[in-house]
């Protein structure tokens, strides 16, 4: 970084220390609008990209399913900032027709939390998929400059914890898989909770899985049974593995590993 351009942060961060560059300008694009904020929230920094797609369009997941494109991201050229994984909202699951992904609508946003030094100079590139009736590449990219100070008192707190508690939460009496077997064709899942109305369900598979998509065989006043089409090679077999499922029940979304067991030694 050359010295002129120290400077400049320097005086910047010293000149608005409370709200220094937590949010870069809205960047209109034809099918998305976006943005970059930073905020500290709970007492760790995190910065957001937000984005706003127009009606009918359409983001991924970092497991984007059959169709899609995965989020990528990168932080060459920050100064100051260590950028660790990204934290996802739980996926929504829309049917394409051709297999399906794992994404959202409307506004989204991906959590960063940081490891900041006093000031701090985040530099965001990315490539996210936009899809509508057909999918396209949508390169994003913003720089912010904060100090500790700033991220304290950001006007972007609400709205980053938001995020946070829209990631899938761990699985509780509320919502749980009970159980999880495999006949040779088919998962099935036992899923309990406390008001189900709907229940779906997205699977993480491994790089030898082929996962179909979740139905409801039955279903009870506080329980769903569903199938799941599955096949992975002998030598991955499924039985024995601890799989990943995201269930979903309204606005309520787990993240849960279980160990997939042969069905015919559950209980019917």
């Amino acid at each position: 970084m050359s010295f002129l351009r120290i400077m400049f942060i320097a005086a910047l961060l010293a000149a608005n220390p409370a709200h220094a560059l937590v949010d870069g300008p809205w960047i209109e694009t034809e099918p998305a609008r976006y943005r970059v904020i930073a905020a500290e929230a709970d007492g760790t920094p995190y910065a957001a990209l937000q984005i706003d797609l127009k009606p009918g369009w359409h983001t991924y997941w970092r497991y984007p399913g059959a169709s899609g494109l995965e989020p990528e991201f990168s932080f060459t050229g920050s100064r100051g900032v260590n950028v660790r994984e990204p934290l996802f909202p739980a996926p929504y699951f829309f049917d394409d027709g051709v297999g399906g992904f794992n994404g959202y609508a409307g506004e989204a946003g991906i959590v960063f939390p940081l490891e900041t030094q006093p000031s701090s100079e985040l530099q965001m590139r990315g490539l996210i998929g936009v899809c509508r009736e057909v999918c396209v590449p949508m390169q994003v990219e913003q720089k912010l400059a904060f100090n500790r100070d700033g991220l304290k008192a950001s006007p972007h707190k609400a709205t980053i914890a938001a995020l946070l508690k829209a990631q899938p939460q761990a699985p509780s009496d509320a919502l749980t898989i009970r159980s999880a077997g495999f006949d040779g064709v088919s998962l099935q899942l036992v899923v309990s909770g406390e008001a189900l109305e709907e229940v779906s369900v997205i699977t993480i598979p491994g790089p030898h899985d082929v996962i179909g998509q979740a139905r409801t065989l039955r279903r009870d006043t506080d329980a769903f049974l569903l199938e799941i089409p599955a096949w992975s090679k002998l030598d991955h077999p499924l039985i024995g593995r601890k799989l990943t499922f995201i269930v979903r029940a309204g606005e309520r979304a787990i993240e849960q590993s279980i160990e997939a067991r042969d069905q015919r030694l559950l209980p019917q």
